[in-house]
């Protein structure tokens, strides 16, 4: 009996690109779209927090900083760590992780526990792109990898342009704290589609009631009309 081995990279250039590959590049890519979301939005929000909390705007500086510092140290972690136990159990705990604190950032308090959080986000933010990249580089056959690689890539300033539109359209009616959440609810379903929908389908589904509920009671609270419109006592001038 002759043992015999597979060149796995040969394997797949031979052959064409499957649904499992493309399953593979989509998933991907709307990991570093939602990277790229999460890692601008503190920009979007950063105007309301200074109107809100009546700091300065030199006072965000730390906030605004924390979640690169952040995405720096997870980066350097994650490839480490991802050849020990696996690339797509980095992929989805960085998720996790981002995820999760942007789901208690929507609740911080003072400018200290917000950049706290922002770091601890930026961890999850920096370990999920590279490993996204060496998995879509992995499936890649030889050929079409720097086109794969790069079409993925362009999901990040996807991301953050749509953070943008996103973000005028809720902060007037919702407030700062739901692009937050929609970023937590966002990384709660990506997860979910990444671990096909195992077991665990009720603890990913939590940070989703909790968006929900949240949104629910910002709505219930006064949040029908926009907050930089002028109350109709506003418009009334008194007589001299």
């Amino acid at each position: 009996m002759t043992n015999s081995t597979i060149d796995i990279q040969a394997f797949i250039n031979e052959h064409c690109f499957s649904g499992c590959q493309w399953l593979i590049l989509v998933l991907c890519f709307v990991t570093v779209a939602m990277d790229g979301f999460d890692t601008a939005i503190i920009g979007f929000i950063a105007s309301d927090l200074v109107q809100e909390w009546g700091v300065q705007k030199s006072d965000l500086g730390p906030v605004m900083s924390a979640a690169l510092v952040g995405l720096a140290v997870g980066a350097l972690a994650a490839g480490p760590m991802a050849d020990h136990i696996g690339r797509k159990k980095v992929l989805v705990l960085s998720i996790v992780i981002f995820g999760g604190f942007s789901l208690l950032t929507a609740f911080a308090s003072n400018l200290t526990m917000l950049a706290l959080l922002r770091f601890l986000t930026g961890l999850g933010l920096g370990a999920a792109m590279p490993n996204a990249a060496t998995l879509m580089s992995e499936y890649a056959p030889e050929r079409r990898r720097a086109l794969l690689v790069n079409l993925m890539f362009v999901g990040f300033p996807i991301g953050s342009s749509m953070g943008g539109f996103v973000s005028a359209w809720m902060i007037p009616y919702l407030g700062w704290q739901s692009v937050l959440i929609l970023g937590a609810f966002s990384g709660a379903l990506l997860m979910q589609a990444e671990l096909s929908f195992r077991t665990i389908f009720m603890l990913l589904a939590l940070p989703a009631v909790l968006s929900a509920v949240a949104l629910m009671v910002k709505s219930w609270v006064g949040a029908s009309t926009p907050r930089n419109e002028l109350l109709p006592d506003d418009n009334v001038t008194q007589k001299a």
